[in-house]
């Protein structure tokens, strides 16, 4: 390796090789430790920024449970005995889960009892999936907004002048690449009527005719509630949406009670105001557990080059292998069967305007 990337220490990626880009042997990237020059497969290790990670000790004497709400700086945990207890982060707590947030609802923690229902956090268990997003000032981390779930919820409020499906693209990216399950749920389909609704109902019959399951809901009337409670039967969800896509309101209407608070939503744009700052895991009446977060202005993907996007549009997967080039970016070559089934009308333009706009912003 050069010595300029020795100094820089950054792990640079290798160039994947043509069959890297053939359907059904799509690798995640890899890279090259600078150290020894070996090949590390996933992600890198990296400690989280403030966190000291000791050995971890003794931890199967401690009570395990998992975190159902958290907030700032407090994770309440639910033993596997049942006992709720109010608990903080042990200076020195070891993880399974370096270069991301240290602890979040979802997360399966070894815990040391305190007195009056507290305790301290003193292991998190690797996580088998979950929802991430670069984080914000954090350079290098990923911000986990929730783990060990079976199923995203990508919400979009119906009443939306810029409804747009890029955004649940990128919802969608980020679940696979978290193991995660996406569906896509429209809000507020009480709202719209007549050309619009038609107009929003074509764009959405995209991700069904793709695999995804979609769903139309009114937290208002109720229409499609009971659909959706049966959909997560059994499973734990996760509710992800911009603000004023009426996700508390969603939560509340699942539940069958008020249990997060709802905001007004500013007439001149529908946005809403943040009215959720806490994620909490909630029994579903019926089974199954939903996790609310708090509504997000911005989703950067974490941890993506833009070459390898293309794995994560299901739809573009029975084309790669006749592309002129390979690899091919899709976005310009000769010869590329992604955009000539774009042309030809069996691969949907609004996906593919998605992609060439997350492909974009990767590039940053």
């Amino acid at each position: 390796m050069a010595d300029s990337s020795r100094k820089s220490g950054k792990h640079n990626r290798l160039r994947r090789t043509r069959k890297d880009w053939i359907k059904g042997n799509r690798e995640r990237a890899q890279r090259i430790d600078p150290d020894n020059e070996s090949i590390v497969h996933g992600r890198e290790k990296m400690r989280p920024k403030g966190i000291t990670i000791d050995a971890m000790g003794d931890l199967e004497g401690l009570p395990r449970g998992q975190v159902v709400e958290a907030e700032s700086g407090r994770h309440d945990v639910k033993l596997e005995a049942g006992e709720l207890l109010s608990c903080q982060i042990k200076r020195g707590a070891s993880t399974e889960n370096e270069q991301s947030t240290l602890v979040v609802v979802g997360d399966f923690v070894r815990v040391q009892p305190l007195e009056d229902g507290r305790g301290l956090i003193h292991h998190v268990e690797e996580r088998k999936t979950w929802l991430g997003r670069n984080a914000a000032g954090e350079k290098g981390m990923e911000h986990v907004l929730a783990s060990n779930i079976d199923l995203l919820l990508c919400i979009a409020a119906a009443d939306r002048p810029d409804f747009r499906r890029t955004i649940i693209d990128r919802y969608i990216v980020a679940a696979l690449l978290g193991g995660v399950t996406p569906a896509v749920v429209v809000n507020k389909s009480d709202l719209i009527e007549g050309e619009l609704e038609e107009l929003i109902r074509e764009d959405v019959e995209v991700y069904g005719n793709i695999g995804y399951r979609t769903l139309f809901t009114s937290a208002e009337t109720g229409d499609g509630i009971d659909e959706l409670r049966d959909v997560l039967k059994g499973k734990t969800a996760v509710l992800i949406g911009q603000s004023g896509a009426g996700k508390s309101s969603l939560a509340n209407a699942i539940l069958g009670y008020d249990l997060r608070r709802t905001g007004e939503v500013r007439e001149k744009d529908r946005r809403g105001m943040h009215t959720t700052i806490s994620s909490v895991m909630l029994e579903i009446p019926g089974g199954g557990y939903l996790i609310d977060t708090p509504g997000l202005r911005e989703f950067g993907i974490w941890d993506l080059e833009p070459e390898e996007l293309d794995a994560y549009f299901v739809e573009f997967l029975d084309h790669l292998r006749e592309c002129r080039f390979l690899p091919c970016t899709h976005t310009h070559e000769p010869g590329c069967a992604v955009i000539a089934a774009v042309e030809s009308g069996d691969i949907d333009e609004g996906r593919y305007q998605s992609y060439l706009a997350i492909f974009e912003s990767l590039k940053r």
